[in-house]
């Protein structure tokens, strides 16, 4: 039986989301001090190309001796010739200065990482579709952040298995801390992932590719990075995405000039980053950049890790060596290519915000800030939207009520004992309420349920794990392999609504309506995925 095609549903506005920061939330209504998310949006369309003072091809496009080698291991990369021939048009336009990029970016996680991802990159195609219909060429370039060395962030996504109806995911593999994500062996890290995606193989399209992906990557000995970067490709065929990989040593060789003023400048440019946090936290929002990703802002690439460097200029002559920190990573990549719009999730918005003085200090043009998509699956949105929407009357008013009663006493104490006013100290005990409020709530709903009292949501597990945001929970390759093809679609179509809605300043979360049946309890076929309480195992 052929699956109806998934379709796309506007949920609540985005200002309304409770879980999203009152920094984001203000930029997307357009509050002061921001330009806001339709004023962005509407400046990338514009008819004068941000990059307009600075003609010609950005400078990674055009130095041969990156892009010639980047674009030969792309190549290898891609699923198909059409793909290959579709990549080798698109950087010739780049190279001829006839063609922008819009970028968005992720490291990479277990089963592809977050499901946000999918997201994130059907958001970035989207907007260069509407950007060259506008009549500017416009290419999604994905940034993979395959030199981030954050395991645990890694492998912290889920999945929930069909066969043993439960939410299973995979510990950190071990390892020596410092090593990077894409250097890890897929022998050992995809293990659990292949394990799985074995089980879901008889379904054919997608979900069969990927599991011959992640069976390839084993046997014939690939990176865990380059694993990923093969699924992403595999996922968007046909959508016309370049990715790019954060640990490419050729590529910060090629900006070793921007890497020497960066060094020079440093101290300048963590004071002016420090000076606009500080702006930020006085209107009552938070500094996401502090400590030392203010003050040491390059690693050092070495083996298959990397190092925090204090003293960064004896690498100046090994500048393949160099690793941008969060302070400078997206000021590389858009010296590197010069995007015409950035798609970005809330956090990323938060230090975007941050930098906005440092691309006029250093010459760079600002790209656009665009948000991404956000969005549910649901076989039934009615319902998890009630479920989602119920008062703190219920069950869940003890876990709200505790979760309150601690914000408020971490602010106090923040005041007190730190000194700090009073809209700073609220303002920071609401962000650090945030990572914890869902597992207080979650905590009183086991409890409730336990004691006999109905369950707050009617929702299924997948719907919210534990109250987290499905997106943020579950792992992106989790849902391409039971939905396949027809959800990458669906995604790009939502993302292209997110953005036609957008233009007149109409921003919604969205609900993706999918089928049921990927998920009906099932026998294994094939393969082992292990434990059927929490962990996926090979």
């Amino acid at each position: 039986m052929t699956m109806p095609l998934l379709r796309a549903e506007p949920g609540p506005p985005l200002a309304d989301l409770p879980d999203l920061s009152p920094l984001v939330r203000a930029w997307v209504r357009g509050d002061a001090p921001f330009a806001g998310a339709t004023a962005e949006w509407r400046r990338f369309l514009s008819a004068t190309p941000p990059n307009a003072t600075m003609p010609g091809a950005a400078p990674a496009w055009r130095d041969p001796a990156w892009r010639d080698a980047w674009q030969s291991d792309l190549a290898e990369d891609l699923p198909d010739d059409a793909a290959r021939a579709a990549a080798v048009a698109s950087v010739a336009a780049l190279a001829a200065g006839a063609a922008e990029v819009v970028v968005t970016g992720q490291q990479p996680g277990f089963l592809g990482g977050p499901l946000l991802t999918l997201h994130k990159v059907a958001a970035c195609i989207a907007a260069a579709r509407a950007r060259t219909a506008a009549g500017h060429p416009t290419i999604p370039l994905f940034w993979c952040g395959d030199d981030d060395d954050d395991r645990r962030e890694a492998f912290a996504p889920r999945l929930f298995d069909p066969r043993r109806r439960a939410l299973l995911g995979a510990p950190p593999p071990p390892g020596p801390d410092d090593l990077v994500l894409g250097a890890a062996p897929a022998a050992v890290w995809a293990a659990p992932e292949a394990g799985w995606l074995a089980e879901q193989a008889g379904a054919g399209g997608l979900g069969s590719d990927l599991a011959d992906l992640w069976a390839r990557a084993r046997r014939e000995g690939w990176t865990w990075g380059r694993l990923q970067r093969r699924a992403l490709l595999r996922t968007f065929a046909g959508c016309g995405l370049l990715v790019v990989s954060g640990d490419d040593g050729r590529l910060h060789r090629a900006a070793a000039a921007f890497y020497a003023e960066l060094i020079a400048r440093r101290a300048e440019l963590a004071a002016l980053a420090a000076a606009r946090g500080a702006e930020l936290s006085a209107l009552g929002y938070h500094a996401q950049i502090e400590g030392a990703s203010l003050t040491a802002p390059f690693h050092r690439r070495r083996e298959d890790g990397r190092e925090r460097v204090a003293e960064p200029e004896a690498l100046l002559t090994a500048t393949q060596d160099l690793r941008p920190g969060v302070l400078l990573r997206t000021l590389v990549q858009d010296w590197c290519f010069r995007p015409a719009g950035i798609v970005a999730g809330p956090g990323e918005l938060a230090y975007l915000e941050q930098l906005r003085p440092l691309h006029g200090a250093l010459g760079l043009a600002e790209p656009a800030l665009l948000p991404r998509l956000f969005a549910r699956l649901s076989d039934d949105p009615a319902r998890d939207a009630a479920a989602a929407a119920v008062a703190p009357t219920s069950a869940d008013a003890p876990g709200e009520a505790a979760a309150t009663a601690v914000e408020a006493a971490l602010a106090g104490a923040l005041k007190e004992l730190a000194g700090l006013p009073d809209r700073q100290a609220q303002a920071v005990a609401a962000r650090a309420a945030r990572s914890w409020r869902d597992d207080v709530r979650a905590a009183f709903r086991a409890r409730a349920a336990a004691n006999g009292r109905p369950a707050l949501e009617a929702a299924p597990a997948w719907a919210a794990p534990d109250g987290v945001r499905q997106e943020r929970a579950l792992a992106m390759h989790w849902a391409t392999a039971l939905w396949g093809d027809d959800l990458v679609a669906a995604a790009i179509g939502a993302a292209e609504q997110h953005y036609a809605r957008g233009a007149d300043g109409d921003w919604r979360d969205w609900w993706i309506r999918v089928d049921p049946r990927p998920l009906a309890p099932r026998r294994a076929t094939t393969g082992q995925a292990g434990r059927t309480t929490s962990e996926v195992n090979p």
